[in-house]
């Protein structure tokens, strides 16, 4: 088994420029390294490991499936090192605490920005560090560590995470206000199901429900686009493309600037709750613990049913 305290980071560093410029000569340089010590520093570590990391030929060199993995996990460490840098150089600048925090769409198009605005006013020195994932992605980031607080829709499925409620919205179908729609105030789920639908990337919770629904009603969703982005699904509807679901107040937005429907569904539950997420208090920051208490606070003041903003 490799030590890992023997696997230096300029080592590492060596390996990644070689990725980047495909020989070792050209990596050398820009490392200020002679090129001897440079392939000294690779041998000695393909030794160490008991595989081959390189494969030289004419052009330079390729690597290995080995190296492949070993690359991987440089760009982790890379970028871990620079995150570190970041947060300890915000320290210096005064930061008092970091929380990293993953949201669904819905959430960072709706309630989130506002309420960590919010959060931001009596907690000036505290950065928050936001990342859009689906819901799913979400609840395994927080659970693995990856993040503190998680914001997603839908039902829990990871073990050891802790749950509370913060707000709750209503699920809408958006279509071209022309043609069949124009006059419709309202959509049954099944005549939804049986049109062409414009949706989120796969593991979204708006899908999730979409399918759920299609189960009980023993219909195949027509999902005819899936993009990344609110914006995106609305010029696509605009389009003719397809129609859409959305959370109720992200699709009056867009179908005022889109002169867009929206309708009613009927047949089906529309009313969709936005969790919190997160782990054991006790390893938490106090910052984390300050934002998921003003969190609860925000749930409380609104009984968990607020309609937005």
């Amino acid at each position: 088994m490799t030590n890992p305290q023997r696997v230096d980071f300029v080592t590492l560093k060596l390996l990644l420029a070689v990725s980047s410029t495909g020989s070792i000569t050209k990596a050398a340089e820009g490392l200020h390294l002679a090129l001897g010590a440079a392939s000294t520093r690779i041998r000695d570590l393909e030794e160490r490991m008991g595989v081959q990391l390189l494969v030289r030929h004419a052009r330079g060199v390729r690597f290995t499936e080995a190296g492949n993995a070993v690359l991987h996990h440089a760009r982790s460490i890379e970028r871990e090192l620079a995150q570190m840098e970041f947060e300890v150089g915000d320290f210096a600048a005064g930061i008092t605490g970091h929380v990293r925090v993953v949201a669904n769409a819905s959430s960072i198009a709706t309630v989130l920005p506002s309420d960590l605005t919010e959060f931001l006013k009596t907690h000036p020195r505290v950065r928050i560090d936001l990342a859009e994932h689906t819901s799913r992605e979400i609840q395994t980031l927080v659970a693995n560590g990856d993040a503190e607080i998680g914001v997603f829709a839908g039902t829990l499925r990871q073990d050891g995470l802790r749950v509370m409620p913060y707000h709750q919205d209503t699920l809408v179908a958006m279509v071209p206000n022309q043609g069949a729609w124009k006059k419709e105030r309202s959509a049954s789920i099944s005549k939804l199901l049986n049109e062409d639908l414009i949706l989120l990337q796969e593991g979204g919770s708006i899908q999730e429900w979409l399918a759920s629904a299609a189960r009980r009603e023993g219909i195949s969703p027509r999902i005819r686009v899936q993009v990344k982005g609110f914006d995106a699904i609305s010029q696509l509807v605009a389009a003719g493309l397809g129609i859409t679901v959305l959370p109720e107040i992200v699709a009056r937005r867009f179908s005022r600037l889109l002169g867009l429907r929206i309708l009613r569904i009927t047949g089906v539950d529309t009313a969709r709750a936005l969790s919190v997420c997160h782990g054991d208090p006790q390893r938490m920051s106090p910052a984390a613990l300050d934002l998921l208490n003003f969190f609860n606070q925000v749930a409380a003041s609104s009984d968990g049913t607020r309609k937005g903003h």
